[in-house]
């Protein structure tokens, strides 16, 4: 482990939420079962509910190491001790973590919870650059006390991610708790608005915050991208959108759920998952994607006004 997951860990334990209990490196199964197995699940954090109702399995993936390596220790303890509804695994992941891997990684989270394992990753320290990481990575604990890391905001993160947002017809809303769920939501939507039901059900509505896809340049409602619904695959047949949001239920909530709000969601966008908010005249390259996407979209898209305010993925990512 370097020094940075141990400080983390370490500030972890020191900021425990009242009513809970902390623990590092805790096993996942038993020694004896380390031994058999050769390999050792274990999580950086353990955070447990004092009454035993909730556990928080957190692993910390600072560097350019494969993150979806401890996925996969943590999905194969599951044959031989099965999780509980009570437990939920947490990947939080850094910005030095290379695209591919933490995309990678962010898809086998699905995969977890295909075999039953409550899981989810999100970002971790959305705001440092992979070279500053990699130095901090190689600070000192005493160098890490003084560098100004808002380890109380990592924290509060990862009960944003694994909490609902509100609960719907048996379906639990959470916000997107990594860029490439809000990635894959946006696409989702280009996909579905072309269907004639998907369509009469979204209608033409006004939109002022987009999200940007610097791939394959394309956009949608920054609500829309910022909500997921983390359930279980065993009612959708089209796998490739379990867990996501979709038109059907987006529309259906967004008009009897004020806590289903927008302002919430961009809020979430930027400062939880380190996104930025920046105006299509600063970019040209952007200007002219978001001038092709409109017309493309004017049945279902009318842009406010006030104009379009673009939100893109950080540079990092």
């Amino acid at each position: 482990m370097g020094q940075l997951a141990r400080f983390i860990q370490q500030s972890f334990s020191t900021l425990c939420p009242k009513g809970w209990t902390c623990s590092a490196e805790k096993r996942v199964v038993s020694l004896e079962l380390e031994k058999l197995l050769g390999y050792s699940p274990r999580a950086d954090v353990c955070l447990e509910r004092d009454d035993g109702s909730r556990r928080l399995w957190i692993e910390f993936e600072i560097s350019r190491a494969d993150p979806v390596a401890n996925h996969a220790k943590f999905a194969t303890s599951h044959l031989f001790r099965s999780f509980e509804p009570s437990d939920v695994f947490v990947s939080m992941v850094s910005s030095h973590v290379t695209r591919g891997r933490r995309n990678l990684a962010s898809n086998t989270i699905h995969l977890l919870r295909h075999v039953g394992i409550n899981s989810f990753q999100t970002v971790l320290l959305p705001a440092i650059e992979p070279e500053r990481i990699k130095q901090l990575n190689h600070s000192s604990l005493q160098q890490l006390k003084h560098a100004g890391l808002d380890i109380p905001a990592e924290q509060k993160r990862v009960f944003q991610v694994v909490d609902p947002v509100l609960e719907s017809d048996g379906h639990r809303i959470h916000f997107a708790s990594e860029l490439f769920e809000v990635m894959r939501n946006l696409h989702l939507w280009n996909q579905q608005i072309s269907a004639p039901l998907a369509g009469e059900q979204w209608k033409r509505r006004t939109v002022t915050y987009f999200v940007f896809d610097p791939v394959s340049k394309l956009f949608a409602p920054s609500k829309f991208c910022a909500y997921v619904i983390p359930n279980g695959p065993t009612e959708i047949d089209d796998v490739s959108s379990v867990g996501m949001m979709n038109v059907a239920t987006y529309s259906k909530l967004d008009q009897k759920d004020r806590r289903f709000d927008g302002q919430r969601a961009r809020v979430h966008l930027t400062t939880n998952l380190g996104m930025v908010i920046t105006q299509p005249s600063e970019s040209p390259a952007i200007e002219r994607a978001f001038g092709n996407w409109c017309s493309k979209n004017e049945v279902s898209i009318k842009v406010h006004p006030s104009g379009p305010k673009i939100i893109r993925p950080p540079d990092w990512y």
